[in-house]
């Protein structure tokens, strides 16, 4: 049976050429040339009957049509045969195995692929004899089930193994077969056969030649373009050297993670030469700290260091896909893993880890949420297991993660990613300009941006180059100035009251003698572009007893927390709303202490267990009589600061005072108060 397909004869040869280029076999053309019309024409006659062997991989008609209409499909198929076509069984057509190692992205476009080549037909879709089939795709979620139904003997002519990793070939795959090949990329001249057969104008050689030896992903997103020049092949690279990451080790800051960077660095080189078990190699990091505190980025300078590769993915984009049933939110989540699972060795990054969900809520989204972290659990338990998967987290909001997704064996490290000091600004501020820069300098412009993050400091050094270049020369320091977020000049008596809540903070928690030295900071001006409530000034302190709270030890954290409304209250005669109105300020984080003694550690008039720690950071609703032992506990730690600070009023004047002055000041226990 034949089927008919009518080109002008100009357009012959170039179709004998298509043909020869792509390294695709047509059954039997036949070319006849005639006039229709007084138009000359000619007349190509493609096989329809089945492939059988001996037929050196020919395609039907239905088949190639397939082709032109997919260019994806097409280079995927070319590239496959020209990596199988050097070894005898698959080019002279006889019985043989073939395992081709692919990505894990174009698996299912190379299974198509590898269909055509043994077949030359259109899909069967329905297959009643699955051992029979002539190719076969394993990825790790589905190893067992294809090591079970691959029936080395019962292949009577040429089967396709596609995989994304040699480790999860089974066994008795891998010594039956014939080839373990990984497969290469299109060629210029398959980027060209393919441009044709698609109806796209032709490509000078040079850059065929350039575009083929770009990574697929580039491959794929100019190979189909209507028109092609060499300007666009800098704004690739360009495009690449910007995204290019460097080494956390030429980075500043991040000292938290340092130490565990080098470990794990050493580690991973020894388990790549033998000498040390995954198990023995920390596999797992939980990031936590404020937007923009450099969480996303280190997780990028982390694989570069390490020299693996980087998936990143998020729970919202877990989310997105499909039409964002459960359903579509599992199996995307499930596709993270695979990706990360097919390479030797990879980092997979999960952003707002904590949009999860936590297990035992109780709102209309409870089933939904308990699915998605019974999936997470299922897919992180034994990480250890599985070889070369280190899974690092990024979260807000560390508290609204479940208990279970933390535990060891998942994330086993915890870093928690502060604000730049002083050094550190400056240093950060420095390598985004990416020019020689007295980091000196640099600290006069820095050290007025002390609740900065680096994000901020990465836009304000965008700000400087865009000004330099303006100019037509390097970034100097009054590019760095002129830079600078507009900041508006708060009132005196705004800034005293600042100076005074944060020394009453300071005299209470040096009173309760938990705290020997600390820092207190002052600022004068506020982000005129921040619409949300700003720090005024801070406390930096560190406690001497942090292991094991006791009863007396939470009652002092609470106490200092209200220290500074009560000392604006002492001094002013009334508090501001600088304490309270926002998550993690003063009020809140002595309601959350408070609710949690009462609540959960049984340290209130009852010595009862009634909800997990957890839970009550995460919103847990307590009875009206459980409110009433709350806020009891609330205002007696506020009279006894605002007590004790009474008592101080001419200590905690005078500090103000000087705080006022300085900005900045550094007191010990032993110095200001007995």
């Amino acid at each position: 049976m034949f089927g008919r397909h009518r080109v002008w004869p100009s357009e012959a040869p170039r179709w004998r050429e298509d043909c020869h280029q792509s390294d695709i076999r047509l059954p039997r053309m036949r070319w006849t040339a005639f006039r229709a019309n007084e138009e000359p024409l000619v007349q190509v006659e493609f096989d329809r009957r089945s492939r059988r062997p001996g037929m050196k991989h020919r395609i039907t008609a239905a088949a190639f049509k397939e082709l032109k209409r997919n260019l994806g499909l097409f280079l995927s198929t070319c590239s496959l045969r020209a990596t199988l076509r050097p070894f005898c069984q698959f080019r002279h057509d006889t019985r043989g195995i073939f395992v081709v190692i692919v990505s894990a992205r174009w698996i299912r476009r190379y299974e198509r692929a590898a269909e055509l080549l043994i077949t030359g037909e259109r899909r069967v879709l329905f297959q009643r004899d699955v051992s029979r089939r002539l190719v076969h795709v394993i990825e790790p979620s589905s190893k067992q089930r294809n090591d079970e139904r691959i029936d080395t003997l019962g292949v009577h002519h040429q089967l396709i193994v596609l995989t994304t990793s040699f480790d999860i070939v089974p066994a008795n795959v891998r010594r039956a077969a014939d080839v373990i090949i990984d497969v290469r990329s299109p060629t210029a001249r398959h980027i060209a056969a393919g441009r044709r057969l698609a109806g796209l104008p032709p490509l000078p050689r040079d850059l065929l030649r350039k575009l083929a030896q770009q990574d697929m992903n580039t491959i794929e997103s100019l190979a189909g373009r209507q028109s092609l020049s060499e300007t666009d092949f800098p704004l690739v690279d360009a495009r690449q050297s910007v995204n290019k990451i460097p080494r956390l080790s030429g980075l500043p800051g991040f000292a938290i993670a340092r130490t565990w960077v080098a470990e794990l660095k050493r580690d991973l080189r020894d388990w790549k030469a033998g000498t040390l078990g995954w198990k023995d190699v920390d596999h797992g990091a939980i990031l936590s700290g404020a937007p923009g505190t450099g969480k996303t980025f280190f997780a990028a300078a982390l694989a570069a260091e390490l020299e693996i590769p980087l998936i990143a993915t998020s729970v919202a984009a877990w989310q997105a896909s499909g039409d964002g049933y459960l359903g579509d939110m599992l199996k995307a989540m499930r596709a993270s893993f695979t990706e990360a699972r097919s390479k030797k060795c990879a980092i997979l990054f999960i952003d707002e880890i904590d949009g999860i969900g936590r297990r035992g809520s109780r709102g209309r989204n409870a089933y939904y949420e308990s699915n998605v972290v019974n999936c997470f659990l299922e897919l992180t338990d034994g990480l250890v297991d599985i070889e070369g998967v280190i899974l690092l987290g990024a979260t807000n909001r560390l508290e609204d993660i479940d208990p279970a997704v933390l535990r060891s064996g998942r994330f086993e490290e915890h870093f928690y990613f502060d604000l730049p000091n002083d050094e550190e600004r400056a240093a950060i501020l420095c390598h985004h300009v990416s020019q020689v820069v007295d980091v000196s300098q640099v600290r006069s412009v820095t050290d007025g941006l002390r609740t900065a993050t680096p994000a901020d400091l990465q836009k304000l050094a965008r700000k400087a180059k865009r000004s330099a270049r303006s100019r037509g020369s390097a970034v100097t320091l009054e590019d760095l100035k002129t830079s600078l977020p507009a900041r508006r000049k708060l009132p005196e008596a705004a800034v005293h009251r600042i100076a005074v809540h944060e020394c009453g903070h300071a005299i209470v928690a040096l009173a309760s003698r938990l705290v020997d030295e600390l820092v207190v900071e002052l600022e004068d001006s506020v982000l005129e572009e921040r619409v949300d409530l700003q720090q005024g000034g801070r406390v930096h302190y560190q406690m001497t007893e942090t292991v094991l709270p006791t009863e007396a030890t939470l009652l002092a954290r609470i106490r200092i927390a209200l220290a500074g409304m009560a000392a604006e209250e002492v001094v002013q005669g009334s508090r501001s709303i600088g304490g309270a109105g926002a998550t993690g300020s003063d009020l809140d984080t002595a309601t959350q202490i408070a609710s949690k003694m009462v609540l959960s550690y049984g340290m209130g008039k009852s010595l009862r267990f009634h909800a997990d720690q957890q839970r009550i950071a995460a919103g847990f609703m307590p009875t009206m009589e459980f409110h009433a032992e709350i806020s009891g506990i609330l205002s007696k730690e506020y009279r006894a600061a605002k007590e004790l600070l009474g008592k101080e009023k001419a200590r905690l004047m005078r500090m103000a005072a000087e705080l006022v002055v300085d900005r900045r000041m550094e007191i010990k226990r032993d110095a200001r108060l007995q």
